[in-house]
């Protein structure tokens, strides 16, 4: 008795797979390759130094053209800011999208409710990151303004 084989349905030949998929991975490729990495465009801090004890807000902004895949974040010497400051001193808002040509600009705060000395020299870092690469901005506080020289006192003589 003869063994049975199961009935082969006529398909496309396995070359013809083969190129098709080569020619989809290749001109997917190519789309991603045109693409712009993530890119911060703004970091907007006071102008001044905060004062000890004052609510300050850090903003910073960014580019990306996929940003459903796209995380916008503070770190704080190296760490995430909510590990930095479990208390919630020191958090982050939420992020906000707006549309811009063949993108969007995101937008993420950094809240300090009581400013203190320490903060100025804590490692603020915005990151924004995609699968298209990465970018990062330091925060970096203004220095404050010299402080004016003392004036010297005139001995006035007599007479």
């Amino acid at each position: 008795m003869a063994a049975l084989r199961p009935a082969r349905t006529p398909g496309p030949p396995a070359w013809l797979l083969l190129s098709l998929l080569c020619w989809a991975l290749a001109s997917h490729r190519t789309a991603a390759m045109a693409l712009q990495p993530p890119s911060i465009t703004d970091l907007r801090m006071p102008a001044e130094p905060p004062r000890p004890g004052e609510r300050v807000t850090v903003s910073c902004e960014a580019t990306s053209v996929l940003p459903e895949l796209t995380l916008l974040y503070w770190l704080g010497n190296g760490s995430f800011v909510e590990k930095l400051h479990p208390d919630g001193a020191v958090h982050e808002g939420t992020v906000l999208e707006e549309p811009r040509g063949s993108g969007v600009t995101l937008r993420r705060d950094l809240h300090f409710d009581s400013f203190d000395p320490r903060h100025l020299h804590t490692n603020f870092t915005c990151v924004v990151l995609s699968p298209l690469g990465v970018d990062t901005r330091q925060l970096r506080w203004p220095l404050p303004a010299p402080a004016p020289a003392p004036a010297l006192a005139e001995s006035g003589g007599l007479g």
